[in-house]
């Protein structure tokens, strides 16, 4: 195992804990509006890139693929700090590049879908996956409140379970510390 992610088995698990905590805010705390999850958002966004450089500068020497670490940082950083400097922008510009997002992830499954009706059997189930999926992003583009709500529980699962499993690597980290497999 690369010595920087045993060394440093700390920082995966602290971006854990923080997962965690934010999740189970988004999903126990149904009064927090949108834009409290934003600013949260903002905030882990600003930890996240603070630890992702520091293990980059601390891995350059350790890590050839260092430089990915330090860009996911910076850009992390970057987007945070826009979010502290104007949430509102940021959530609504959040709100309609999911929304495009959506729809266009839906039309694309729905052309998949036809171009496999040689291919297939029960291809109107993709069908109707991928009509569901735009009527979904057109909802969120309709009514950006109850499309804020729905993300932030989306989000909120996410974030609990993308925390569980960075706790759980900085355990297996620590204990593996000190053992080098090549």
């Amino acid at each position: 195992m690369n010595r920087f992610f045993s060394e440093y088995w700390w920082l995966f698990l602290l971006r854990g804990i923080f997962g965690v905590i934010l999740g189970l805010m988004a999903l126990f705390m149904p009064g927090v509006t949108f834009t409290t999850l934003i600013i949260f958002l903002g905030a882990y966004l600003l930890i996240d890139g603070i630890f992702s450089i520091v293990a980059a500068i601390n891995a350059r020497k350790t890590l050839d693929a260092w430089g990915w670490y330090l860009a996911s940082g910076i850009f992390s950083l970057l987007v945070g700090i826009i979010t502290f400097y104007n949430p509102f922008a940021t959530a609504l510009a959040l709100l309609y590049l999911i929304s495009f997002w959506v729809i266009v992830a839906g039309i694309i499954e729905i052309v998949i879908a036809i171009r496999l009706r040689k291919e297939i059997r029960g291809e109107g189930w993709y069908i109707v996956g991928g009509l569901l999926t735009v009527i979904f992003g057109i909802l969120i583009l309709v009514n950006p409140i109850a499309g804020a709500l729905t993300l932030t529980m989306i989000f909120g699962i996410y974030a609990l379970i993308f925390g569980i499993m960075l706790i759980y690597l900085g355990i297996k980290l620590k204990q593996r510390k000190g053992q080098v497999v090549r």
